[in-house]
Order: structure tokens, then sequence, then C-alpha cells
């Protein structure tokens, strides 16, 4: 039995402000349990949650919620998330704590309903109105440029104050600093608008670069950093309309 609330290290399953989280990348998960902890090796996971409900409401994982309830006493309760598509270990996310929620329906290409949620800080949802409308255009974009359509019901995003790195792209549930999604849309400058679509399209756009189809070592790093980034821009653009020649040559600047 691990003691996690020791752990304030901001590495595999840790502890702050009273709640708990996860970054395991590049090779944290072993912090957590025994694991062949390489990018090649890959599992199916089901993870089950168990903890007090008025302390820790939300309950998340990888992948889809496949059973929810009370547990005896009814104190405690428990949430169960099965991630169907194989991934390695440092895709693994997990989250418990107390936060507000907004989110919407997306329709795949297919017909497929998809439910995209985001969760944050207390009262602060109204400002992750414009991240979330990125993220359905990111989905939507892949569809047609590309012929990809996301492979889970539902879409879970966590965005922290205190999460210690910038955005992790863990499988179905992405997790962010508020600092890089988090903007008034209504006093927001066009150049903070194109940095969250940038940053809410690259996470999402590792579903199929990097998540699925991933790399053998971290010396291959570069292979799905790059491609995203590639594909990232590539939606930027598509977004900027008649402006797309200026981002293009912004993007390269920064390169």
């Amino acid at each position: 039995r691990k003691r996690t609330r020791d752990n304030f290290s901001g590495k595999g399953l840790y502890f702050s402000q009273g709640r708990y989280c996860t970054q395991c990348e590049p090779q944290c998960f072993r912090m957590i349990s025994p694991m062949l902890d390489r990018p090649d090796v890959t599992a199916r996971y089901t993870v089950r949650v168990e903890a007090d409900k008025q302390q820790f409401p939300l309950l998340l994982s990888n992948g889809n919620q496949a059973a929810k309830g009370d547990l005896e006493g009814g104190s405690r309760h428990f949430v169960e998330w099965q991630d169907p598509h194989p991934k390695p270990s440092y895709l693994f996310a997990l989250f418990a704590g107390d936060l507000d929620t907004t989110q919407e329906d997306f329709v795949t290409k297919s017909g497929r309903e998809v439910k995209l949620r985001m969760h944050t800080e207390k009262g602060k949802t109204d400002n992750l109105r414009f991240a979330l409308r990125c993220l359905s255009q990111a989905m939507a974009w892949e569809e047609e440029a590309y012929g990809l359509e996301y492979d889970l019901n539902e879409m879970n995003v966590v965005v922290l104050d205190d999460f210690p790195t910038g955005a992790m792209e863990n499988k179905g549930l992405n997790i962010y600093n508020s600092a890089c999604v988090t903007i008034k849309e209504d006093t927001a400058t066009d150049e903070e608008k194109e940095a969250v679509q940038c940053t809410v399209a690259h996470e999402y756009l590792h579903n199929w670069t990097g998540n699925r189809v991933t790399v053998k070592n971290w010396m291959e790093l570069a292979l799905k950093e790059g491609l995203t980034v590639f594909r990232d821009q590539q939606f930027g653009e598509c977004m900027a309309g008649e402006g797309a020649a200026r981002r293009r040559i912004e993007d390269v600047e920064k390169l």
C-alpha cells in the first residue's frame, strides 16, 4: 500500500491542494505500481477509484465510465473506468477531487455522440467556454482532414491552477495548467485565443499521433511531438481562414 498523500512531488500519483492527480510521463508510472514503464509496452486498463464522497465527489480516469455507485454506509463512493485501447503506462491518468464542470455534446461523422467535459477550479468554468469550443473544432477538423474519429464515448479534461506541467495528453483525460487554456473570451487578444486554440488542439490530436500510435522508446520523442505540432499548426491555419499565411509565418518563426 502506497501513501500517496505523502507524495507532493507532482510526479506519479500525487496529492496537492486536497486532491489527487497524476503525471506519469515519461517514467513516473513506476512510482504508482511495478511496471515495464516504457512506451513500447502497452496494456488495456480497468481502473476502480474509491473515495470519500464529500471530499472527492469527482473521480476520473482514462477511457469510458463503466460503473459508479455508493459503497456500504453511504459516505464513500466508487467509479470504474475502462479504456478499451492498449496504451503505454505514461498515458495513465487519475484524478480525485472537487471541481466545477462545463460540458457539451459532440456528434462524430459516423453519428456517434461523445460527451465533452471540462473540469476546473470552483467558479471558473466560464473561462473555459472558448477552450471547450476549440476542442470540438479540433475533433471535427481531424475527421475532415485525416478521416480519424475520436475513439471513446467521452472526453474529460481537468484544468488545475497547480498542475506542474503545462499540459498532458493522457488518453481520454487530458490535464492542463489553467494558465494554458483559461481566458475571458470577451477581453482576450487574438494572440491569447490562438495560443489556447493551439494548446487544446495539440493535446487532443495526440489521441492518434502519440496515444494510439506511439513510439518505441523516448529517443523517438520528436516523432510523436513533431508530427502532432505539424498537425496542430495545420488546424490553426485552417481556423485562421484568410489569416492562414500570417499564422504559418508566425509558426515557422517560433520553430
